[in-house]
């Protein structure tokens, strides 16, 4: 899919809802210089066309019981394809699952309470019928996450 056509205040609007989603349409608007109004159909028209999918809350893994953060590389059998991403989308402790490309099929961002509920996650996994192998990083500490999101860019050589 191409990127959206997005104006500069597009761009802004969008920058300030990353990073404060509860703000109001009059401060929106008086950041980016249009009216509250002008702000929220920018939103809106944003919002349709799947620019912005949503707003959620961010929370603290560790005060909900998930201090525990952990990316498991997996390896998928060879053969017919399957549907393994499926059961990860249904797995509340599987935050995230991408495709990868390398050895690794899937690379998982999993939460868990603790070392021993971890370990009971990686073997779960290693349970699967597609599943050929696992390989897992513990992260010891999270400097930063959930940045806005921002494309990188390259400059044409002047």
């Amino acid at each position: 899919m191409p990127p959206a056509e997005l104006s500069a205040t597009d761009h802004a609007i969008i920058e300030i809802l990353q990073r404060e989603g509860r703000t109001t349409y009059a401060d929106i608007g008086s950041r980016v210089g249009v009216s509250a109004t002008a702000a929220h159909e920018r939103i809106k028209k944003l919002e349709a066309r799947g620019v912005i999918r949503g707003y959620q809350a961010e929370i603290d893994p560790a005060l909900v019981g998930a201090g525990v953060t952990a990316f498991i590389f997996v390896s998928q059998k060879a053969g017919p394809r399957s549907p393994v991403e499926e059961l990860f989308a249904d797995t509340p402790w599987v935050q995230e699952c991408h495709h990868v490309a390398g050895e690794e099929t899937l690379l998982l961002k999993v939460r868990a309470e603790s070392m021993p509920a971890l370990e009971h996650l990686v073997w779960e996994i290693r349970a699967l019928d597609s599943v050929e192998r696992t390989r897992t990083v513990v992260v010891l500490a999270t400097v930063f996450e959930n940045r806005p999101v921002a494309a990188a860019t390259v400059d044409a050589p002047s």
